[in-house]
């Protein structure tokens, strides 16, 4: 499997602040990882849940995808709010560790600051999944599945005015597609399997593996690392980015 690395910046010349967050970033050997957001309320408090049922409003898509699928537009900030001090959280300091703990030339090709922009936010979207589907003991039907599955590109909708990076925004739509672009949702021909969805990737999939759900136990460390261990095998990321995770946790 040949990846290509080479994931296009874009200058949108965006306003610079200060992410205040309740977890400390990530700093290895005295090289800080601290956000570097716009001073805006979205990034103290993920925006308010008047705010998200206003951007829902503006935003036919939003409205297009919860129809076709019959999710009503209810605003689960609990669960925002949740994921915000949690998974979000462990998914950006695990993708800060992965970056710091990959080979140096490997790290010019990412984008540290688009990574964690797009950890922090990849699972946004499911503020509009119902409880009963994200929270589920058991297996998920098809239904239920293809519901899930709409809140990386509700999740998109709803950031893309908000100030992140074009890059960041298109690591959040696609956190879960393939190089083959197999995953969701459906990608055109311009889209590209690089550094920073691979950082990502592994950052996710760990945190969730090691975090206890609904429908699971918390896995060990080497329990998750054996099964990113097969993303490998199958082209999902490379030996590069899991020996970086493997370093980091």
């Amino acid at each position: 499997m040949n990846f290509n690395y080479n994931i296009p910046q874009f200058n949108l010349n965006l306003p610079k602040v200060q992410f205040r967050s309740a977890v400390p970033a990530y700093e290895p050997n005295g090289v800080s990882f601290k956000d570097t957001f716009t001073s805006n309320p979205l990034y103290d408090n993920f925006g308010t849940k008047s705010e998200i049922e206003a951007e829902i409003k503006s935003n036919p898509k939003i409205k297009e995808l919860l129809t076709q699928h019959g999710v009503p537009a209810k605003v689960n900030i609990e669960e925002l709010n949740k994921l915000r001090q949690g998974h979000l959280q462990d998914t950006r300091i695990t993708a800060a560790k992965i970056y710091s703990s990959l080979p140096q030339e490997l790290k010019k090709e990412a984008n540290l600051s688009d990574i964690q922009q797009a950890a922090m936010f990849h699972d946004y979207g499911k503020v509009l999944i119902p409880d009963s589907i994200l929270n589920k003991a058991g297996h998920l039907t098809e239904e239920e599945r293809e519901i899930m599955q709409l809140h990386s590109e509700l999740g998109y909708e709803l950031l893309k005015n908000k100030n992140l990076s074009s890059n960041a925004l298109g690591l959040i739509k696609y956190h879960h597609q393939t190089p083959e672009g197999n995953g969701y949702p459906v990608v055109n021909d311009n889209f590209i399997y690089g550094i920073d969805t691979q950082i990502l990737n592994a950052a996710d999939k760990y945190a969730a593996l090691r975090e206890k759900r609904s429908y699971k136990d918390a896995l060990s460390r080497e329990e998750a690392l054996e099964i990113i261990k097969e993303d490998v095998k199958n082209g999902l990321i490379s030996q590069d980015v899991y020996n970086a995770l493997e370093k980091a946790v």
